[in-house]
């Protein structure tokens, strides 16, 4: 075997490894999903998830039977 034959199939290998990174990085570039919508209580400064209507902490002193969080 000639050193030119090692070189072409090592050429070979890396050509074919970059083409299979590029596709796989192609079609997983197309799975991305929506953002999740995020909100921050100005009262608690906790990050929840908008679609809640209030903070956890907020509906925990609700619950107790507490002013809403405001102190």
């Amino acid at each position: 075997m000639s050193a030119y034959a090692t070189s072409g199939r090592i050429a070979a290998a890396v050509v074919l490894a970059m083409g299979g990174l590029g596709l796989g990085l192609l079609l997983l570039g197309g799975r991305r999903s929506d953002p999740i919508p995020v909100a921050r209580c100005p009262i608690h400064g906790i990050a929840y998830d908008a679609e809640l209507e209030v903070c956890p902490d907020c509906a925990k002193t609700d619950a107790a039977g507490g002013r809403g969080g405001a102190r």
